[in-house]
């Protein structure tokens, strides 16, 4: 079984949707923050897209995903990220999700994915979950008063988001130090976790964290281009973008002038080419500049005779004697 935890209209295909109001698509029209009515160890696939923030009790739904999850079931969870102010000001949500929460969903103490976008953790452990373990680390399946298990979901991947205010301008490894370490840098992110019910071996876990995982449809859009796997660059490579580009590009690209002026094509706009960053053009729009007037600044101009006294020479003038600096 497949299951999209409040899938609203958007239903991710092959699922059986879950949502309380009875929409399109919609399969169980039931409330996720009661008791679900599916039986245990009966799902293999788990998506919550934006809606775990809505959730009342997060350790509790966290909890019923664990119960009905089969032994190294996928949970996919994409969620608003915590560290944005437009996330903090929304009277709608009562949750809020980080890189951290996933640390208190595992009593395990290993971290599967880049300790570099954990650069502010000073916990030994990585997990801070409250019913945690041994001395030695290990899974004890700690029982509290209403025998619920610890549940222990792994987190083996972890994606962010950006604003597109900062596409082109930070290489990965800036952008995940100015994400921890300042507001409104990621405005969403992207988790995969796989569920444990038995003892596991690390090989394993690491063979399930490089297997091919679903993720909802829209999280391609949200890339920049370094991470979507295209041949764009993810930085701009402005006036260097003729030394990049390959011998049959330019050779492409040379040949547009001159079909242009052949057909009596014009020139491009604000006398940028190929290569110019596209951020000059806004640039100068801010400061004021106008690339495209400069040209015809001359030909507008009316020619006027001049006013101005011609200057004597120096023979007229007569010589004058040269002043003493102050520095000799």
């Amino acid at each position: 079984m497949r299951i999209d935890l409040g899938c609203g209209a958007a239903k991710h295909p092959g699922c059986t949707g879950v949502d309380k109001l009875p929409m399109l698509g919609v399969d169980l029209v039931h409330d996720f923050d009661n008791p679900w009515p599916i039986d245990d160890n009966s799902v293999d696939f788990v998506i919550a897209s934006n809606s775990l923030q809505y959730a009342a009790d997060q350790e509790r739904l966290i909890q019923e995903i664990h119960r009905v999850c089969r032994h190294g079931a996928i949970v996919c969870i994409t969620a608003p990220y915590a560290h944005a102010s437009v996330h903090l000001a929304n009277p709608h949500y009562r949750q809020l999700l980080s890189e951290q929460s996933p640390r208190y969903w595992t009593p395990h103490p290993v971290c599967y994915v880049d300790p570099d976008e954990y650069h502010f953790a000073a916990e030994k452990s990585w997990s801070l979950s409250p019913n945690v373990h041994n001395d030695l680390g290990e899974y004890t399946g700690f029982p509290d008063q209403s025998n619920r298990i610890v549940p222990d979901l792994r987190l083996v991947r972890l994606e962010f988001f950006y604003f597109p205010q900062y596409e082109g301008l930070y290489e990965p490894h800036e952008l995940s130090l100015l994400r921890q370490s300042q507001m409104n840098v990621a405005h969403h992110f992207m988790m995969h976790l796989i569920v444990i019910k038995q003892p596991i071996p690390e090989d394993e876990v690491l063979w399930l964290a490089a297997q091919p995982m679903e993720e909802p449809a829209y999280a391609a859009t949200l890339r920049f281009p370094l991470f979507s796997g295209k041949d764009e660059p993810f930085l701009y490579p402005g006036p260097l973008n003729p030394l990049l580009t390959t011998g049959s590009e330019r050779e492409v690209a040379g040949r547009a002038p001159a079909e242009q002026q052949a057909v009596g094509g014009s020139q491009p706009a604000n006398n940028q080419g190929a290569g110019a960053s596209p951020l000059r053009a806004v640039t100068d729009q801010i400061r004021g500049k106008h690339p495209s007037r400069k040209g015809n600044r001359s030909q507008n101009k009316k020619s006027t005779p001049s006013t101005k006294r011609p200057l004597k020479r120096a023979s007229e003038k007569g010589r004058t004697k040269p002043t003493k600096s102050r520095y000799s």
